[in-house]
């Protein structure tokens, strides 16, 4: 298992909403109000989430964590800080993961985030396996299921369905 941030909103993508001035934690600024994005369902990018970790997986890049796969041990700090539940543990050798967390819809998601989930379905009309659902607006992978064939990616026209780089 590995951890993997389900969040495409960096400050490319993502409409900031204020500058941030205040201690730079995750749960500090969701408590005060004040997350410097607009998508409320995206990374803070205050790295609480790496400062936990004890291997020194996770770096916050252009605003959103990033794990580094080959450093993760799956132990599940990062899981239990990040105030927006935005890390979870997939399996090492999930192919392809789903970087988004928004439970908004459409147009919604994308005033706030150029890289979010559309919750159109395409993916999951894709899938021959039923490996992939659309739960709460936001596309969901079933490794079990899943057989890793790349189709949902292919065709979903946010791009949220990332093509990871396994490589162990």
């Amino acid at each position: 298992m590995t951890a993997y941030v389900k969040c495409s909103g960096d400050c490319e993508n993502a409409a900031a909403r204020c500058h941030y001035v205040g201690i730079h934690d995750c749960a500090s600024a969701i408590s005060s109000g004040l997350s410097p994005w607009t998508c409320d369902f995206g990374c803070i990018g205050f790295g609480t989430c790496a400062s936990v970790c004890p291997f020194g997986a996770i770096t916050v890049d252009h605003g959103v964590a990033r794990v580094d796969s080959n450093k993760c041990k799956a132990c599940g700090q990062c899981v239990a800080a990040c105030p927006r539940h935005l890390i979870e543990l997939i399996p090492q050798s999930a192919k392809y993961a789903v970087r988004c967390s928004s439970h908004d819809r459409g147009a919604a998601v994308k005033k706030v985030c150029t890289a979010g989930c559309l919750a159109c379905k395409l993916c999951e009309k894709q899938c021959e396996v039923g490996a992939i659902t659309v739960e709460n607006n936001v596309a969901h992978i079933d490794y079990d299921k899943c057989t890793r064939c790349g189709k949902c990616a292919e065709k979903c026209p946010a791009k949220v369905i990332k093509l990871r780089d396994v490589t162990r």
